[in-house]
């Protein structure tokens, strides 16, 4: 074995080349890429303001899009909140008050 050999001639050759680079594939939807941030976010700093990252300790507002906020962002406006609140109203509405039909009366 010489300095000056081919690396080729000294590795063994492999059955298949693993890729250095990884392969491209379809790109990712954008709700799928939003919604994992969302998740590692809220997952790797449960103390941080979802909008200004400052440490909220136990005054922390927990939305119902589920990331934490500190006082002035817990708002929905304020954050940008992803969760349908007149939505929500309307189905409680709906729930709340049935439908009441009478039947309708013969005329004499």
């Amino acid at each position: 074995m010489t300095l000056c050999q081919p690396i080729s001639s000294i590795l063994p050759p492999a059955a298949s080349p693993s890729p250095l680079l990884p392969s491209k594939s379809a790109p990712p939807d954008d709700k799928n890429v939003q919604h994992r941030a969302a998740e590692l976010n809220s997952a790797a700093r449960p103390n941080r303001c979802g909008a200004c990252q400052k440490r909220v300790g136990l005054t922390g507002f927990t939305c119902r899009c589920g990331v934490t906020f500190c006082g002035s962002h817990r708002y929905p406006e304020k954050h940008r909140c992803g969760f349908d609140y007149k939505g929500l109203g309307r189905d409680a509405i709906a729930k709340a008050n049935p439908v009441i039909k009478a039947e309708k009366l013969n005329k004499i």
